[in-house]
């Protein structure tokens, strides 16, 4: 006799039943759920009084409100701030989860501190006539940025090295059209809550060789050709023939022509790109965007005392070998500067001190890595994002003691020069409140203030109260648009460099909850910043494969990655993680390691 459909119902229909009664499935639910709640990383607050406080955010430059839920003085939940003029109650994955970050099982918990200062000291009182002692600032703009700028006026010949500041934003919520080239405005460009608060106010083109998540965002998907970003910025200027456009990027003429008319006719027109590129800035010019989508921004005052410190120097200005101590803060995510950029710059008998998080950073190529307090231990300030209209104030706050043994970077350099530091941020505030420009926003209460209404005390407890002070608009057009120093270091020519490098998903900060690191790592949700993405036949014409260890050559870097076939990718592109995109270049090859 065979088996029919009938009895296999029936053992299926058994077999459940049966499994419902078996302690297996529910033992397994308890031990998950133990497992889960028993996480090294997840805090376990004890009882007592439920109140809110607030804060804002350090993780990335945006720097967008909290409000933190504790109970006695340990944050539970973090959310947005609702009506908030900057970041408009919105808040990353990031943020959402970085209560949990002071208890990451990856980060530095110790460091030789007494050893590094000495070995710092000692450098710096050897330092030679042509040799410099340096500070690396990757998130240039802050009190901080200011004391290490004193601190290296006060060295000899010290050198303060950063990006220079621009003196201008861009408006998102003036625009009505807006074309970008490769801009992730749907994945951590500026700041996320202002983007989509302004997002149904402009139309957006977003031209990609890939369909990024902005693409799908987008009114309209360009998809040019890996690399011709520019051209396309060059015609809009009207720099470059439209025929020549097309053959660049693979668009069709009556394309672009319609997309010119587009802009011109429904301004203001904002260009935006991942790397604002001169081309793009001058797109920006030929569709009057300076004074309307491009406005001018005043500098977050600061001491007139501190006028007298050392300039803001760029990295390729530095002379090759002659950077004796160099200092890196990596305490504050920001620009990455690739390390094969910095390594010419060091002498033979360099001394490299890295502030940071993690080893996973720079502290790979430093003698002394000193562990950094983290977000939510912390006090500092946050400079303006790039798409905030007016300079601004606020601090994040430290919620928690530090979790482990820390060193503050500011306090560290500000010593060995012989500088206070634990004034720095009062003294700016009280800089502020002199000019007594602009107003005040308090969460707590969701009030707006004028700053001339409030006294310095009044203002000083507000800001630690998670308050964030704007300035007036500044009146008239930019003053300048001329991006300086902002372009991917590179020689005129990129002969032998076939591929196209385009950015993958924004990177978030070195280290995030134990909850997203665990989603992130483990599911190749985020592409980290030491992998490449390839098509099939690109990687075989490479020779490498999937999983292979290889070496990505740039104008400016050599680096060692591992290889991912991607079958969505087109040929002739490498993409890299965003956080490493703006430093690399333009173009480049992969060749086995």
């Amino acid at each position: 006799m065979g088996t029919t459909r009938r009895d296999l119902f029936k053992l299926l229909g058994g077999s459940a039943v049966g499994a419902l009664f078996t302690p297996a499935p529910w033992r397994l639910i308890t031990d998950t759920a133990l497992w889960s709640e028993n996480w090294p990383g997840i805090p376990r607050p004890g009882s007592g009084e439920i109140r809110m406080r607030y804060t804002n955010c350090s993780l990335c430059p945006a720097g967008c409100a909290m409000r933190a839920r504790c109970v006695g003085d340990q944050p539970v939940s973090l959310a947005g701030v609702k009506g908030h003029p900057l970041s408009h109650g919105a808040l990353c994955p990031w943020g959402i989860a970085a209560h949990q970050l002071p208890y990451h099982p990856a980060r530095l918990r110790r460091g030789p501190v007494e050893r590094a200062a000495a070995a710092a000291a000692d450098a710096i009182a050897l330092c030679g006539a042509r040799e410099h002692v340096a500070v690396l600032d990757l998130r240039p703009g802050r009190t901080a940025s200011w004391t290490y700028r004193r601190a290296m006026a006060a060295v000899p010949h010290g050198l303060y090295i950063a990006t220079p500041q621009a003196e201008w934003a861009f408006d998102l919520a003036a625009a009505r059209t807006v074309l970008s080239l490769g801009a992730p405005l749907a994945d951590g460009w500026g700041t996320p809550g202002n983007v989509f608060a302004a997002r149904n106010t402009f139309r957006l083109i977003q031209a990609d060789p890939v369909e990024t998540r902005t693409a799908g965002f987008a009114d309209a998907w360009l998809p040019i050709r890996p690399g011709s970003a520019s051209a396309l910025a060059s015609a809009v200027a009207g720099e470059i023939p439209i025929a020549e456009a097309a053959r660049q990027t693979g668009l069709a003429a009556d394309h672009i022509r319609g997309l010119i008319a587009e802009l011109h006719d429904n301004g203001p027109s904002l260009v935006l790109a991942r790397n604002m590129s001169p081309e793009a800035m001058r797109a920006n010019v030929a569709l009057g965007a300076p004074g309307h989508t491009i406005v001018g921004r005043r500098e977050t005052p600061v001491p007139e005392a501190w006028r007298k410190s050392a300039p803001v120097t760029m990295l390729d200005a530095v002379p090759d070998g002659s950077i004796r101590v160099l200092f890196i803060d990596e305490s504050a995510p920001g620009d990455y500067f690739p390390w094969s950029a910095i390594a010419p710059k060091l002498a033979n008998d360099s001394l490299v001190i890295a502030f940071a998080w993690t080893n996973e950073g720079y502290g790979r190529h430093a003698q002394f890595t000193l562990p950094a307090p983290v977000f939510t231990e912390t006090l500092d300030d946050l400079p303006p994002a790039v798409d905030a209209v007016t300079a601004v104030f606020r601090l994040t706050l430290p919620l928690i003691a530090p979790q482990a043994v820390v060193v503050k970077p500011l306090e560290f350099i500000a010593r060995l020069a012989g500088l206070p530091s634990d004034e720095a941020l009062h003294e700016r505030a009280n800089a502020i409140h002199k000019t007594a420009r602009g107003h005040v926003f308090t969460p707590g209460d969701g009030a707006t203030t004028p700053l001339k209404s409030l006294s310095a005390d009044n203002f000083w407890k507000a800001l630690h109260q998670g308050a964030c002070w704007l300035d007036a608009p500044c009146q008239g057009a930019c003053r300048d648009l001329v991006l300086a120093g902002q372009e991917p270091l590179r020689p005129a020519t990129q002969a032998g460099l076939p591929l196209a490098l385009v950015a993958g998903d924004s990177t978030g900060p070195p280290l995030s909850s134990p909850l997203t690191s665990k989603l992130y790592r483990e599911s190749n949700l985020r592409q980290p910043a030491n992998r490449v993405a390839l098509a099939p036949e690109t990687a075989r014409a490479s020779g490498v494969a999937s999983g292979a260890r290889a070496i990505l050559e740039t104008v400016a870097a050599r680096l060692p990655v591992t290889v991912a076939v991607d079958p969505g990718l087109p040929p002739d592109v490498v993409r890299v993680a965003g956080r490493a995109a703006r430093a690399l270049g333009a173009r480049g090859k992969v060749v086995p390691a």
